[in-house]
Protein backbone atom coordinates (compact mmCIF):
# COMPACT_ATOMS: atom_id res chain seq x y z
CA UNK A 1 0.00 0.00 0.00
CA UNK A 2 1.76 3.24 -0.88
CA UNK A 3 1.87 6.33 1.46
CA UNK A 4 -0.34 8.41 -0.07
CA UNK A 5 -3.21 5.77 0.29
CA UNK A 6 -2.36 5.49 3.93
CA UNK A 7 -2.21 8.93 4.40
CA UNK A 8 -5.68 9.10 2.94
CA UNK A 9 -7.24 6.70 4.79
CA UNK A 10 -5.54 8.28 7.92
CA UNK A 11 -7.02 11.79 7.01
CA UNK A 12 -10.61 9.75 5.88
CA UNK A 13 -10.60 8.64 9.24
CA UNK A 14 -9.37 11.70 11.34
CA UNK A 15 -12.30 13.61 9.19
CA UNK A 16 -15.28 11.23 10.69
CA UNK A 17 -17.95 12.84 12.15
CA UNK A 18 -17.29 12.57 16.10
CA UNK A 19 -20.25 11.06 18.44
CA UNK A 20 -22.53 13.95 19.46
CA UNK A 21 -21.89 14.09 23.17
CA UNK A 22 -24.61 15.71 25.38
CA UNK A 23 -23.75 18.80 27.72
CA UNK A 24 -24.36 16.35 31.25
CA UNK A 25 -25.31 12.71 31.47
CA UNK A 26 -29.42 12.57 32.61
CA UNK A 27 -31.57 10.67 33.42
CA UNK A 28 -33.03 9.71 30.10
CA UNK A 29 -35.87 7.43 31.51
CA UNK A 30 -39.65 9.17 31.08
CA UNK A 31 -43.09 8.16 30.58
CA UNK A 32 -45.85 10.03 28.94
CA UNK A 33 -48.96 11.37 31.22
CA UNK A 34 -52.03 12.45 30.45
CA UNK A 35 -53.30 13.83 33.70
CA UNK A 36 -51.35 15.58 36.56
CA UNK A 37 -52.66 12.59 39.21
CA UNK A 38 -50.27 10.04 37.29
CA UNK A 39 -47.42 12.02 38.74
CA UNK A 40 -46.57 9.91 42.01
CA UNK A 41 -46.48 6.78 39.30
CA UNK A 42 -44.50 8.65 37.04
CA UNK A 43 -42.24 9.33 39.74
CA UNK A 44 -41.84 5.19 40.79
CA UNK A 45 -41.46 4.25 36.86
CA UNK A 46 -38.60 6.95 35.95
CA UNK A 47 -36.65 7.32 39.58
CA UNK A 48 -36.57 3.87 40.57
CA UNK A 49 -33.38 1.73 41.08
CA UNK A 50 -30.66 4.80 41.37
CA UNK A 51 -32.40 7.55 39.35
CA UNK A 52 -32.84 10.66 40.13
CA UNK A 53 -35.25 13.53 38.49
CA UNK A 54 -36.90 11.95 35.15
CA UNK A 55 -39.08 13.30 32.79
CA UNK A 56 -42.46 13.32 32.14
CA UNK A 57 -44.55 14.01 29.10
CA UNK A 58 -47.57 16.10 29.90
CA UNK A 59 -50.60 17.96 27.55
CA UNK A 60 -51.91 21.15 28.56
CA UNK A 61 -55.03 21.84 26.49
CA UNK A 62 -56.31 25.65 26.17
CA UNK A 63 -59.86 25.36 28.15
CA UNK A 64 -57.50 23.73 30.89
CA UNK A 65 -55.47 26.69 31.59
CA UNK A 66 -56.30 26.63 35.55
CA UNK A 67 -53.24 28.48 37.21
CA UNK A 68 -53.45 26.74 40.40
CA UNK A 69 -53.82 23.54 38.79
CA UNK A 70 -50.89 23.47 37.07
CA UNK A 71 -48.79 25.70 39.60
CA UNK A 72 -49.50 22.77 42.03
CA UNK A 73 -48.72 20.06 39.13
CA UNK A 74 -45.27 21.96 38.53
CA UNK A 75 -44.88 21.83 42.32
CA UNK A 76 -45.33 18.20 42.28
CA UNK A 77 -43.00 17.83 40.06
CA UNK A 78 -40.58 19.80 41.71
CA UNK A 79 -40.95 17.43 44.92
CA UNK A 80 -40.98 13.81 42.91
CA UNK A 81 -37.90 14.96 41.17
CA UNK A 82 -39.56 15.13 37.70
CA UNK A 83 -38.37 17.15 34.71
CA UNK A 84 -41.70 18.14 32.61
CA UNK A 85 -42.25 18.23 28.98
CA UNK A 86 -45.16 20.83 28.42
CA UNK A 87 -46.80 19.77 24.96
CA UNK A 88 -49.17 22.55 23.53
CA UNK A 89 -52.58 21.49 22.43
CA UNK A 90 -56.13 23.05 21.55
CA UNK A 91 -59.27 21.62 22.49
CA UNK A 92 -61.30 18.88 20.88
CA UNK A 93 -63.85 19.85 18.31
CA UNK A 94 -66.07 16.37 17.11
CA UNK A 95 -63.02 14.04 16.25
CA UNK A 96 -60.31 17.18 15.13
CA UNK A 97 -58.59 19.14 17.65
CA UNK A 98 -59.07 22.66 16.95
CA UNK A 99 -56.32 24.61 14.56
CA UNK A 100 -54.18 26.54 17.13
CA UNK A 101 -54.21 30.49 15.70
CA UNK A 102 -51.19 32.70 15.83
CA UNK A 103 -52.77 35.64 17.78
CA UNK A 104 -54.05 33.35 20.61
CA UNK A 105 -50.19 32.41 21.10
CA UNK A 106 -49.79 35.49 24.03
CA UNK A 107 -52.32 33.06 26.27
CA UNK A 108 -49.85 30.41 26.46
CA UNK A 109 -46.85 32.74 27.27
CA UNK A 110 -48.50 34.25 30.11
CA UNK A 111 -50.05 31.51 31.34
CA UNK A 112 -46.82 29.47 30.97
CA UNK A 113 -44.52 32.10 32.09
CA UNK A 114 -46.61 33.29 35.10
CA UNK A 115 -45.73 30.12 36.58
CA UNK A 116 -42.99 28.86 39.20
CA UNK A 117 -41.49 25.79 37.24
CA UNK A 118 -39.23 23.25 38.73
CA UNK A 119 -36.24 23.69 36.65
CA UNK A 120 -34.52 26.50 35.11
CA UNK A 121 -35.33 24.52 31.13
CA UNK A 122 -38.60 24.92 30.29
CA UNK A 123 -39.21 22.82 27.26
CA UNK A 124 -42.15 23.02 25.20
CA UNK A 125 -43.35 20.99 22.48
CA UNK A 126 -45.32 23.02 20.35
CA UNK A 127 -48.51 20.96 19.55
CA UNK A 128 -48.65 17.16 18.00
CA UNK A 129 -48.71 15.46 14.67
CA UNK A 130 -49.54 18.03 12.36
CA UNK A 131 -48.77 16.35 9.35
CA UNK A 132 -52.22 14.39 10.66
CA UNK A 133 -55.62 16.19 9.20
CA UNK A 134 -57.45 15.64 12.88
CA UNK A 135 -54.13 16.79 14.75
CA UNK A 136 -54.42 20.18 12.63
CA UNK A 137 -58.39 21.22 12.63
CA UNK A 138 -59.42 18.91 9.49
CA UNK A 139 -56.47 19.93 7.47
CA UNK A 140 -53.24 19.57 6.87
CA UNK A 141 -51.17 22.70 6.09
CA UNK A 142 -47.30 22.91 6.46
CA UNK A 143 -46.33 26.49 5.82
CA UNK A 144 -49.11 27.63 8.03
CA UNK A 145 -47.30 24.83 10.88
CA UNK A 146 -44.27 26.46 10.11
CA UNK A 147 -45.02 30.43 10.43
CA UNK A 148 -47.06 29.40 13.91
CA UNK A 149 -43.69 27.52 15.10
CA UNK A 150 -41.66 30.32 14.40
CA UNK A 151 -43.84 32.68 16.02
CA UNK A 152 -44.52 30.64 19.00
CA UNK A 153 -40.21 30.58 19.41
CA UNK A 154 -40.43 34.31 19.04
CA UNK A 155 -42.63 34.83 21.88
CA UNK A 156 -41.16 32.45 23.93
CA UNK A 157 -38.02 33.54 23.64
CA UNK A 158 -39.17 37.04 24.27
CA UNK A 159 -40.95 36.06 27.38
CA UNK A 160 -38.06 34.12 29.53
CA UNK A 161 -34.83 32.93 27.12
CA UNK A 162 -35.05 29.40 29.59
CA UNK A 163 -37.94 28.83 27.66
CA UNK A 164 -36.32 25.70 25.45
CA UNK A 165 -38.79 25.43 22.07
CA UNK A 166 -39.05 21.62 20.71
CA UNK A 167 -41.02 20.87 17.82
CA UNK A 168 -44.12 18.82 17.44
CA UNK A 169 -43.46 15.06 16.63
CA UNK A 170 -44.75 13.96 13.48
CA UNK A 171 -45.74 10.29 12.46
CA UNK A 172 -43.16 8.96 10.73
CA UNK A 173 -44.99 6.22 8.92
CA UNK A 174 -47.34 8.49 7.61
CA UNK A 175 -47.66 8.11 3.74
CA UNK A 176 -49.49 11.25 1.42
CA UNK A 177 -52.83 11.09 1.45
CA UNK A 178 -56.02 13.16 2.26
CA UNK A 179 -55.53 12.68 5.51
CA UNK A 180 -51.75 12.66 6.28
CA UNK A 181 -48.34 13.58 4.73
CA UNK A 182 -45.46 12.11 4.43
CA UNK A 183 -42.62 13.48 7.00
CA UNK A 184 -40.35 14.65 4.65
CA UNK A 185 -42.66 16.34 2.85
CA UNK A 186 -43.91 18.16 5.31
CA UNK A 187 -40.48 19.48 6.29
CA UNK A 188 -39.90 20.13 3.12
CA UNK A 189 -42.42 22.44 2.67
CA UNK A 190 -41.84 24.19 6.04
CA UNK A 191 -38.20 24.36 5.39
CA UNK A 192 -39.32 26.20 2.01
CA UNK A 193 -41.90 28.75 3.83
CA UNK A 194 -39.32 29.11 6.71
CA UNK A 195 -35.46 28.21 5.83
CA UNK A 196 -33.94 28.88 9.28
CA UNK A 197 -36.73 27.51 11.00
CA UNK A 198 -35.16 24.21 12.13
CA UNK A 199 -31.73 25.91 13.47
CA UNK A 200 -34.15 28.36 15.79
CA UNK A 201 -35.31 24.95 17.43
CA UNK A 202 -33.83 24.05 21.20
CA UNK A 203 -34.78 20.70 20.79
CA UNK A 204 -35.86 17.53 18.56
CA UNK A 205 -39.06 15.92 19.58
CA UNK A 206 -39.43 12.62 18.08
CA UNK A 207 -42.44 10.00 17.86
CA UNK A 208 -40.28 7.14 17.07
CA UNK A 209 -42.20 4.05 17.21
CA UNK A 210 -41.84 0.61 15.87
CA UNK A 211 -43.67 0.69 12.94
CA UNK A 212 -45.36 -0.41 10.58
CA UNK A 213 -48.05 -1.45 12.63
CA UNK A 214 -46.31 -1.26 16.29
CA UNK A 215 -44.89 -4.86 14.89
CA UNK A 216 -40.93 -4.03 14.60
CA UNK A 217 -38.07 -5.41 16.89
CA UNK A 218 -35.55 -3.42 18.39
CA UNK A 219 -32.68 -4.38 15.95
CA UNK A 220 -34.68 -2.86 13.34
CA UNK A 221 -33.44 0.70 11.82
CA UNK A 222 -34.85 3.05 9.53
CA UNK A 223 -37.63 6.10 9.42
CA UNK A 224 -40.17 3.49 11.14
CA UNK A 225 -37.96 2.03 13.88
CA UNK A 226 -37.51 2.98 17.30
CA UNK A 227 -34.48 5.01 15.42
CA UNK A 228 -36.77 6.85 13.77
CA UNK A 229 -35.08 9.85 15.65
CA UNK A 230 -31.50 8.77 13.65
CA UNK A 231 -33.41 8.99 10.34
CA UNK A 232 -35.03 12.40 11.17
CA UNK A 233 -31.15 14.14 12.15
CA UNK A 234 -30.06 12.77 9.02
CA UNK A 235 -32.64 14.56 7.10
CA UNK A 236 -32.41 17.58 8.40
CA UNK A 237 -28.42 17.43 7.68
CA UNK A 238 -28.61 16.49 4.71
CA UNK A 239 -31.72 17.93 3.14
CA UNK A 240 -32.10 20.99 4.98
CA UNK A 241 -28.44 21.98 5.77
CA UNK A 242 -28.95 21.88 9.84
CA UNK A 243 -25.29 22.26 11.23
CA UNK A 244 -26.60 22.75 15.02
CA UNK A 245 -26.42 19.14 17.24
CA UNK A 246 -30.30 19.13 18.50
CA UNK A 247 -31.08 17.12 21.83
CA UNK A 248 -33.52 14.49 20.80
CA UNK A 249 -36.40 14.13 23.14
CA UNK A 250 -38.16 10.64 21.75
CA UNK A 251 -41.86 11.91 23.74
CA UNK A 252 -43.87 8.97 21.78
CA UNK A 253 -42.70 5.27 21.10
CA UNK A 254 -43.23 1.99 22.84
CA UNK A 255 -45.14 -1.17 21.64
CA UNK A 256 -48.71 -1.89 22.01
CA UNK A 257 -49.30 -5.46 23.53
CA UNK A 258 -52.40 -7.96 23.20
CA UNK A 259 -55.62 -7.19 25.80
CA UNK A 260 -58.72 -8.50 26.15
CA UNK A 261 -61.55 -8.32 23.03
CA UNK A 262 -63.06 -5.63 24.46
CA UNK A 263 -60.50 -3.53 23.47
CA UNK A 264 -61.10 -0.78 20.69
CA UNK A 265 -57.47 -2.01 19.04
CA UNK A 266 -57.65 -5.68 17.97
CA UNK A 267 -54.81 -6.79 16.59
CA UNK A 268 -53.89 -10.48 17.36
CA UNK A 269 -50.05 -9.71 16.10
CA UNK A 270 -49.49 -7.61 19.04
CA UNK A 271 -47.26 -8.96 21.17
CA UNK A 272 -47.53 -10.22 24.71
CA UNK A 273 -46.90 -8.42 27.66
CA UNK A 274 -43.46 -10.21 28.23
CA UNK A 275 -41.74 -9.79 24.59
CA UNK A 276 -43.35 -5.67 24.86
CA UNK A 277 -41.50 -5.67 27.98
CA UNK A 278 -38.25 -7.81 26.30
CA UNK A 279 -38.21 -5.27 23.21
CA UNK A 280 -38.67 -1.87 25.28
CA UNK A 281 -35.35 -2.96 27.54
CA UNK A 282 -33.50 -3.67 24.73
CA UNK A 283 -34.44 -0.69 23.03
CA UNK A 284 -32.89 1.33 26.16
CA UNK A 285 -30.00 -0.61 26.66
CA UNK A 286 -28.61 -1.19 22.84
CA UNK A 287 -30.18 2.43 21.81
CA UNK A 288 -31.37 5.09 23.21
CA UNK A 289 -29.07 5.06 26.39
CA UNK A 290 -26.30 4.44 24.80
CA UNK A 291 -26.68 7.57 22.05
CA UNK A 292 -25.92 10.89 23.08
CA UNK A 293 -27.47 12.39 21.20
CA UNK A 294 -31.07 11.05 22.98
CA UNK A 295 -31.96 13.93 26.00
CA UNK A 296 -35.03 11.63 27.24
CA UNK A 297 -37.34 8.79 25.93
CA UNK A 298 -41.12 9.13 27.46
CA UNK A 299 -43.18 6.31 26.26
CA UNK A 300 -46.73 6.36 25.73
CA UNK A 301 -48.64 6.19 27.72
CA UNK A 302 -48.81 5.39 31.49
CA UNK A 303 -52.24 5.17 32.36
CA UNK A 304 -54.91 4.85 29.78
CA UNK A 305 -56.56 1.06 30.47
CA UNK A 306 -59.57 2.30 27.55
CA UNK A 307 -59.75 2.73 24.10
CA UNK A 308 -58.16 3.63 22.06
CA UNK A 309 -55.10 3.26 23.98
CA UNK A 310 -55.60 0.32 26.19
CA UNK A 311 -53.33 -1.67 24.39
CA UNK A 312 -50.36 1.22 25.54
CA UNK A 313 -51.29 1.63 28.76
CA UNK A 314 -48.68 0.42 31.08
CA UNK A 315 -51.34 0.39 33.76
CA UNK A 316 -54.06 -2.21 33.00
CA UNK A 317 -57.38 -2.01 33.02
CA UNK A 318 -57.13 -4.38 35.72
CA UNK A 319 -55.06 -1.19 37.71
CA UNK A 320 -51.93 -3.49 37.83
CA UNK A 321 -48.77 -2.79 36.84
CA UNK A 322 -47.79 -4.18 33.18
CA UNK A 323 -44.94 -6.71 33.08
CA UNK A 324 -43.06 -3.72 30.75
CA UNK A 325 -43.89 -1.01 33.99
CA UNK A 326 -42.07 -3.33 35.88
CA UNK A 327 -38.97 -4.49 33.59
CA UNK A 328 -38.50 -0.61 33.27
CA UNK A 329 -38.85 0.09 37.25
CA UNK A 330 -36.21 -2.26 37.75
CA UNK A 331 -33.66 -1.22 35.30
CA UNK A 332 -30.37 0.52 36.61
CA UNK A 333 -31.01 4.33 36.03
CA UNK A 334 -28.74 7.47 37.09
CA UNK A 335 -28.81 10.16 39.66
CA UNK A 336 -28.61 13.88 37.98
CA UNK A 337 -29.28 17.32 39.07
CA UNK A 338 -30.71 19.72 36.68
CA UNK A 339 -30.19 23.37 36.85
CA UNK A 340 -32.83 25.14 39.08
CA UNK A 341 -32.70 29.04 39.45
CA UNK A 342 -31.72 30.25 43.11
CA UNK A 343 -33.53 33.35 44.21
CA UNK A 344 -34.29 34.66 47.56
CA UNK A 345 -36.14 37.94 49.11
CA UNK A 346 -35.67 40.04 52.49
CA UNK A 347 -39.14 40.39 54.06
CA UNK A 348 -37.41 41.53 57.77
CA UNK A 349 -34.65 42.25 59.30
CA UNK A 350 -33.75 42.99 63.04
CA UNK A 351 -31.13 45.72 63.61
CA UNK A 352 -30.36 48.24 66.30
CA UNK A 353 -31.05 52.01 65.58
CA UNK A 354 -26.87 51.73 66.72
CA UNK A 355 -24.42 49.47 67.35
CA UNK A 356 -21.21 50.82 69.84
CA UNK A 357 -17.95 50.29 68.27
CA UNK A 358 -15.93 46.55 69.65
CA UNK A 359 -19.09 45.20 69.86
CA UNK A 360 -20.87 42.05 68.18
CA UNK A 361 -24.80 41.60 67.62
CA UNK A 362 -26.73 38.46 66.60
CA UNK A 363 -30.02 39.12 65.33
CA UNK A 364 -32.88 37.42 62.41
CA UNK A 365 -33.45 37.80 59.17
CA UNK A 366 -36.47 36.30 57.65
CA UNK A 367 -36.12 35.47 54.06
CA UNK A 368 -38.41 34.02 51.45
CA UNK A 369 -37.40 31.55 49.14
CA UNK A 370 -38.19 32.70 45.26
CA UNK A 371 -36.12 30.30 43.53
CA UNK A 372 -37.17 27.10 42.18
CA UNK A 373 -34.98 24.69 44.55
CA UNK A 374 -36.03 23.45 47.93
CA UNK A 375 -33.90 24.43 50.51
CA UNK A 376 -32.12 22.01 52.80
CA UNK A 377 -32.53 19.17 50.28
CA UNK A 378 -29.33 18.75 49.51
CA UNK A 379 -28.23 20.06 53.25
CA UNK A 380 -26.98 23.41 54.24
CA UNK A 381 -27.10 26.69 52.12
CA UNK A 382 -24.14 29.22 52.57
CA UNK A 383 -24.69 33.10 51.57
CA UNK A 384 -21.12 34.72 51.56
CA UNK A 385 -20.98 37.94 53.14
CA UNK A 386 -20.05 41.12 51.22
CA UNK A 387 -17.45 43.46 52.34
CA UNK A 388 -18.64 46.93 51.81
CA UNK A 389 -16.96 49.41 54.46
CA UNK A 390 -14.11 47.97 56.46
CA UNK A 391 -14.63 48.35 60.19
CA UNK A 392 -17.64 45.99 60.24
CA UNK A 393 -17.62 42.01 60.10
CA UNK A 394 -20.36 40.15 58.97
CA UNK A 395 -20.66 36.44 59.33
CA UNK A 396 -21.86 34.58 56.28
CA UNK A 397 -25.44 33.54 56.55
CA UNK A 398 -25.87 29.70 56.82
CA UNK A 399 -29.53 28.34 55.69
CA UNK A 400 -29.87 25.17 57.39
CA UNK A 401 -30.17 21.50 55.92
CA UNK A 402 -32.69 19.00 56.89
CA UNK A 403 -35.74 21.95 57.21
CA UNK A 404 -37.40 21.83 53.72
CA UNK A 405 -38.27 25.36 52.39
CA UNK A 406 -40.16 25.08 49.42
CA UNK A 407 -40.59 28.03 46.91
CA UNK A 408 -42.73 31.10 48.78
CA UNK A 409 -42.23 29.71 52.01
CA UNK A 410 -40.26 31.72 54.47
CA UNK A 411 -37.53 30.95 57.02
CA UNK A 412 -35.95 32.54 59.81
CA UNK A 413 -31.88 32.64 59.94
CA UNK A 414 -29.31 34.17 62.64
CA UNK A 415 -26.51 36.56 61.78
CA UNK A 416 -23.75 38.41 63.83
CA UNK A 417 -22.42 41.51 63.17
CA UNK A 418 -19.02 42.82 64.85
CA UNK A 419 -17.65 46.14 65.30
CA UNK A 420 -14.17 47.26 65.16
CA UNK A 421 -13.17 51.08 66.66
CA UNK A 422 -14.01 52.42 63.63
CA UNK A 423 -17.38 54.68 64.00
CA UNK A 424 -19.94 55.59 61.38
CA UNK A 425 -22.66 55.20 59.44
CA UNK A 426 -21.31 51.38 58.47
CA UNK A 427 -22.91 49.58 55.33
CA UNK A 428 -22.95 45.59 55.21
CA UNK A 429 -24.27 42.94 52.75
CA UNK A 430 -24.91 39.34 52.03
CA UNK A 431 -25.17 37.53 48.36
CA UNK A 432 -28.38 37.68 46.66
CA UNK A 433 -29.46 40.29 49.69
CA UNK A 434 -29.44 44.29 49.33
CA UNK A 435 -27.18 45.97 50.95
CA UNK A 436 -27.64 47.52 54.78
CA UNK A 437 -26.50 50.41 56.78
CA UNK A 438 -26.61 50.67 60.63
CA UNK A 439 -24.75 53.65 62.38
CA UNK A 440 -21.43 52.56 64.51
CA UNK A 441 -20.94 55.02 67.34
CA UNK A 442 -17.75 54.99 69.98
CA UNK A 443 -18.77 53.40 72.98
CA UNK A 444 -18.03 56.31 75.46
CA UNK A 445 -21.28 57.67 73.69
CA UNK A 446 -23.55 55.80 75.90
CA UNK A 447 -22.34 57.09 78.92
CA UNK A 448 -22.51 60.53 77.99
CA UNK A 449 -25.77 62.70 79.37
CA UNK A 450 -27.73 63.24 76.10
CA UNK A 451 -28.45 59.26 75.94
CA UNK A 452 -31.16 58.48 78.70
CA UNK A 453 -31.82 56.14 80.91
CA UNK A 454 -34.38 55.13 78.37
CA UNK A 455 -32.59 54.84 75.15
CA UNK A 456 -30.06 53.23 76.18
CA UNK A 457 -32.74 50.95 77.76
CA UNK A 458 -34.24 50.14 74.18
CA UNK A 459 -30.29 49.43 72.74
CA UNK A 460 -30.77 46.80 75.25
CA UNK A 461 -33.86 44.93 73.91
CA UNK A 462 -33.45 45.72 70.43
CA UNK A 463 -30.70 43.20 70.77
CA UNK A 464 -32.63 40.82 73.17
CA UNK A 465 -35.67 40.33 71.35
CA UNK A 466 -37.15 38.24 68.65
CA UNK A 467 -39.41 39.34 65.67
Amino acid sequence: MNKLLILGLILAFLLLPLPVLAAEEVNKFGIHILEPADLLKAKELVNANGGDWGFVTVVIRDDDRDAGKWQKFFDDCRRSHLVPLVRLATHLAGDAWVKPLPEDLHFWTDFLGSLNWPVKNKYIVVFNEPNHQKEWGGQINPQEYGRLLEKTISLFKETSPDFKIINAGLDLAAPNSKETMDALEFWRQIHQEVPDIFAKLDGWASHSYPNHGYLGTPGQAGRTSIRGYQWELAVLKDRFGLTKDLPVFITETGWPYQVNSKSEIRNPKFYNQEITAKYIKQAYENVWLPDKRVMAVTPFVLYYPQPPFANFSWITAENKESVQFLTVKDMPKMAWRPEQEFGLKMEKITLPPFLPTSTSFTGKLQIRNTGQSIWGERGMIGLAARTVDAGLEVAPLQIPGGVLIEPGKTTEIDFTLTSSSRSGELTFAWEHLPEFKIAVVRSGILAQVRYTLWQKLVFWLEQKLLF
